[in-house]
């Protein structure tokens, strides 16, 4: 974590964070949520809707209260399910017809509504980050005002103006390299890198795939940006209303 503490000279940085793939309780997501708790951080919750019950609601529920302001509640797709028959995964890739995935989508939405009400965030993230211009379409119509993606619009989406990529750059516990300490050096250069420049970062988390040292990674992760960078910690929600920082606003699209 040396070189994280070297950026204490730089700009305060700005730093969200998401975690993917939540639809049970356990004791992974109940340790997730003391750490940003302790923090007093937000995070953006990425709900699959099709997973959830009365019973795992109940389980989400202890661990991160509804009423509590730091949790982002928002969808993750609906059954979080691979449709596309070659290439990359994706359930609403550009092999699935529009109808299936506006059907998909609005039963999804009518869900996580009825569940989480006011506290639901208006923001879309695609399993596995990818998504279609009818996945586009689709959100724009269902009053979406925003996703969330690993990376900028691939080319040749035609991203509705309305629609904000709360995109995250960086990737703490999905990578595919099989060395665990070159991991932990890659992602300490990667974090490094993206807290030196003036845009925000976005961290996505896998709490099912943490080990005990990645959750003291990330505790000992937020507590330096919290007390030696000084930090600004952003919400989904802080996000969407800042129509008015242009700086923000321009580095997410």
């Amino acid at each position: 974590m040396a070189s994280l503490s070297a950026c204490e000279s730089n700009p305060i940085p700005s730093v969200y964070f998401r975690a993917d793939d939540i639809g049970a309780g356990g004791r992974a997501f109940r340790a997730l949520c003391q750490i940003f708790r302790s923090h007093g951080v937000p995070l953006a919750l990425s709900v699959v809707p099709a997973w959830l019950s009365d019973v795992r609601g109940k389980q989400l529920f202890e661990a991160a209260p509804l009423e509590e302001p730091l949790w982002g509640w928002h969808q993750h797709g609906w059954r979080h399910v691979n449709w596309e028959r070659s290439g990359k995964k994706s359930e609403f890739g550009e092999q699935r017809p529009l109808e299936k995935q506006w059907k998909d989508i609005w039963q999804g939405q009518n869900k996580m509504r009825g569940i989480f009400n006011d506290h639901l965030v208006n923001v879309f993230t695609p399993p596995w980050n990818r998504l279609s211009n009818s996945t586009l379409r689709i959100l724009q119509e269902l009053g979406f005002e925003g996703v969330s993606l690993e990376k900028v619009f691939p080319r040749g989406l035609r991203p509705p103006l309305s629609l904000k990529n709360l995109r995250v750059t960086v990737d703490l516990h999905t990578r595919k390299a099989r060395d665990a300490q070159q991991d932990f050096f890659d992602i300490s250069d990667e974090l490094t890198g993206s807290l030196s420049k003036r845009e925000p970062v976005g961290v996505m988390l896998h709490h099912q795939r943490m080990t005990y040292f990645a959750f003291e990674y990330l505790d000992e992760l937020l507590r330096i940006l919290r007390t030696t960078l000084k930090a600004q910690f952003l919400s989904f929600k802080d996000i969407l209303h800042q129509e008015n920082d242009e700086q923000a606003c321009s580095s997410l699209r």
